[in-house]
């Protein structure tokens, strides 16, 4: 990737910070908007999640909220956190779940990328 490529896609990066709290996983962008984007599950001290959506991604066998978390971070791509964000509604107007102290990972998506995943996560 050449220099000016690379200050292409920092200009396009878009950062979302991704929550695990209360068996839900959320998401919120710079504008403070949250929104849940599915269910996070716990079963046997492993961690699974299953994230609404048309092509809806479900995955399981994490030791940690963290690492799914993680997982979340390579998968998902700037095009559907966008459309998420786009039709679901604010959860930040005071019936939000309390987030200052559950597992959360900062990832940056390329606005500019169609599909590709994250482009830097902060795990």
């Amino acid at each position: 990737m050449t220099a000016s490529s690379l200050s292409q896609a920092a200009r396009a990066a878009q950062t979302f910070t991704l929550y695990a709290a209360g068996g839900r996983v959320y998401a919120s962008n710079v504008r403070d908007k949250l929104i849940d984007l599915g269910g996070l599950t716990e079963a046997q001290g492993r961690y699974g999640y299953a994230l609404d959506g048309g092509d809806q991604v479900a995955r399981d066998g994490f030791p940690s909220p963290e690492d799914a978390l993680a997982d979340i971070a390579g998968t998902v791509t700037f095009l559907y956190l966008d459309g998420q964000f786009t039709a679901l509604e604010d959860l930040s107007d005071g019936r939000s779940p309390d987030l200052s102290d559950v597992p959360q990972i900062q990832i940056s998506l390329d606005a500019l990328g169609h599909g590709e995943p994250a482009i830097a996560a902060d795990i």
